[in-house]
């Protein structure tokens, strides 16, 4: 977290997350930026982005503009074939509760680290190209993520509706509707968390009645037809690729442009999912045990923590209400979030 004193300028993005554990995330993401093996990323301070205490992300456009000069004279095909060997790990050991919460929230940081390096990377490879003579499209993924995500959210649409529940019906009646039909919403929902708005605490796909309320405004009076021939276009042309054995410049630019540009929409699905499926389970852990010296606590104060206070003590149970209080009273950032009052206790259920 950087301190008020550092702060300059406007900032890039205001209020973009708002629980403290989300926000100590950020913290962590200047180190693990270091981890890459980026020249001009070898200490947290000259990582371009910072986060503060009201979810304000501050970006320093005169760090973004040294990193730019300095990769630019960095790719050659051996260096770029570096970056892309350095991929994102998302496998965790067999350990403890908090040392996997500590292992998780390490790769979480990583990818937020990629994240803010893919707002001027991507960018700089792409003029690489250019300037490398190549003329060929970009290399996009043959299918994208949200491509996916529509069809298969097409595909719930149809199969809700050969039950008889359509849109209108299924947004009045929901939850207590068909078995068949809660059980394809639920399938749904663990198929695709991971979609949705940076800040954990928003609504995404994870929650069925955010899927229900979706559903009714993407699909009620369209013509299905239509939506069926505009999701056939989805997939684009594959994108010729090097011959294999190739080491030229142009073909390792265009590999790492590659992973980049699938990153760029994946990157909050990286981070959200990994929270859902990964996370909530271990703070759950986490709970249990803290219930034993603090029977008051639920697993829903977890959230008020910083990342790092998981793997210690809780030595002021007071803090938690404190930081609790100071969120709840941010009634902007909830409307805006569309956080209600249940929410919270929602999103630290069972994924």
């Amino acid at each position: 977290m950087m301190q008020p004193a550092a702060m300059s300028g406007q900032p890039y993005r205001r209020h973009i997350v708002g629980l403290p554990l989300q926000r100590s995330l950020f913290g962590q993401a200047a180190r693990a930026a270091t981890t890459i093996g980026l020249p001009g990323l070898t200490s947290e301070q000259e990582f371009p982005a910072q986060l503060d205490e009201n979810g304000d992300l501050f970006l320093d456009r005169s760090q973004v503009a040294v990193l730019t000069e300095t990769l630019r004279s960095w790719f050659t095909p051996e260096t770029l074939e570096q970056m892309h060997a350095t991929r994102v790990a998302a496998s965790l050991e067999s350990a403890s509760a908090r040392k996997l919460s500590e292992n998780l929230a390490n790769k979480m940081a990583l990818v937020l680290a990629y994240g803010i390096l893919s707002k001027f990377v991507p960018d700089l490879l792409l003029r690489a190209l250019a300037d490398a003579g190549d003329v060929e499209p970009p290399p996009f993924p043959e299918k994208s993520a949200g491509a996916e995500l529509m069809q298969d959210t097409f595909r719930l649409y149809k199969a809700c509706c050969a039950l008889d529940y359509t849109p209108q019906r299924l947004h009045r009646e929901w939850p207590r509707v068909s078995p068949k039909v809660f059980h394809l919403i639920r399938e749904f929902c663990k198929r695709q968390t991971g979609f949705g708005p940076l800040a954990w605490d928003s609504p995404g796909y994870e929650d069925p009645d955010y899927v229900v309320r979706l559903l009714h405004s993407a699909f009620d009076d369209v013509d299905v037809e239509q939506v069926r021939r505009r999701l056939s276009f989805a997939k684009r042309p594959a994108v010729a690729a090097s011959p294999a054995g190739m080491r030229t410049k142009v073909s390792a630019l265009r590999r790492v442009l590659g992973f980049w540009l699938d990153f760029l929409e994946r990157e909050t699905w990286y981070v959200r999912r990994a929270f859902y499926v990964g996370m909530v389970p271990l703070l759950q852990q986490l709970a249990a045990g803290y219930l034993q010296k603090i029977p008051t606590l639920q697993p829903v104060d977890l959230l008020f923590l910083d990342i790092r206070e998981l793997t210690t003590e809780i030595n002021d149970p007071a803090m938690i209400c404190k930081r609790r209080d100071r969120y709840m009273e941010n009634t902007d950032y909830l409307s805006v979030r569309g956080v209600e009052p249940s929410r919270l206790i929602t999103m630290m259920r069972n994924p």
